[in-house]
């Protein structure tokens, strides 16, 4: 049930334009990838660290995207840059290129590699399919819980903390992306990768 909860939850945040909707599939997507990484017998350690982390995950950057769309009156349709049915042909093309990544004999013992696959491929077509840079700050987001899963499921004896280590660059870059984001949009609420395009030096 959880692994068809990250694949549908990843599949709508590819195909939909709605950032609330949006926000409920990345929620949903990073609850399950969390639940599947949570420690087997956590110290109190590892435990500190993954509430810390998920707390940066399903708290601290939803909440920020909320606060950014409020407070400047950002428009919430995301922007797509193909029509619906071009999107869905992506994410079952996804679906597939992760199902044959799956067959591989490298990756043939582990249960779960397509579906780790599948998350880290459509968090970079969220990126690459809607304009809007709110979209692109929740692709980073979803990249971020897509290497937790990675750590999960190729390693599962991983320390917390190590899981936390590898998730810090896409956090960073999370940060980053909002503080750009909050920038530009208090130049231009409407602003979107076309405009970015046609920025001269």
């Amino acid at each position: 049930m959880v692994i068809g909860l990250i694949l549908l939850s990843a599949a709508l945040l590819a195909i939909d334009s709605r950032l609330r909707s949006a926000l409920i599939a990345y929620a949903s997507f990073t609850g399950a990838t969390l639940l599947l990484a949570f420690p087997n017998e956590p110290s109190w350690t590892q435990l500190a660290f993954f509430i810390a982390l998920a707390t940066v995950k399903l708290v601290v950057g939803p909440a920020a995207l909320i606060l950014l769309v409020r407070r400047y009156n950002v428009p919430e349709d995301l922007a797509p840059s193909i029509n619906l049915a071009w999107r869905l042909l992506l994410v079952v093309g996804t679906l597939l290129a992760a199902h044959e990544i799956r067959q591989m004999s490298a990756f043939s013992n582990v249960a779960a590699a397509g579906v780790v696959f599948y998350a880290i491929f459509t968090s970079m077509l969220i990126v690459l399919l809607h304009r809007n840079l709110l979209a692109h700050v929740i692709g980073l987001l979803m990249l971020g819980s897509a290497i937790t899963l990675a750590g999960a499921v190729f390693s599962p004896g991983l320390p917390g903390a190590i899981e936390i280590a590898d998730t810090f660059d896409a956090v960073i870059a999370t940060v980053v992306a909002l503080s750009l984001a909050r920038a530009l949009i208090a130049f231009n609420p409407n602003l979107d990768v076309r405009s970015m395009r046609e920025l001269r030096g």
